[in-house]
């Protein structure tokens, strides 16, 4: 039978049902997929709120980049200044170390 499109060998249904979901929320939590595609495991409340607090410490964007985006032409087109913008990124990564 046809399952379109799986995480680690869970249906999109399979994973709504076992991810973390917000409070009240139906589905499952954009973090918890990140999590599952990462690990291949569930993880635990405790993990996704971890996760999200690691993902917002490290969500600062430099001014330079802003800048850069910001001067592109209007008709720049999206992929390409989500690219530019991630280049512009490298100086202060630990990888370009």
């Amino acid at each position: 039978p046809m399952e379109g499109i799986t995480y680690r060998g869970r249906t999109l249904n399979e994973c709504n049902d076992q991810l973390p979901k917000a409070p009240g929320g139906k589905v499952g939590l954009p973090e918890a997929a990140f999590w599952l595609l990462l690990t291949n495991e569930i993880p635990t409340d405790a993990e996704v709120k971890a996760l999200n607090e690691e993902l917002h410490k490290r969500s600062t964007i430099p001014e330079h980049v802003y800048k850069l985006i910001d001067g592109l032409p209007k008709d720049t087109h999206p992929m390409t200044q989500l690219s530019i913008g991630l280049l512009a990124l490298q100086p202060g990564s630990e990888f370009g170390q």
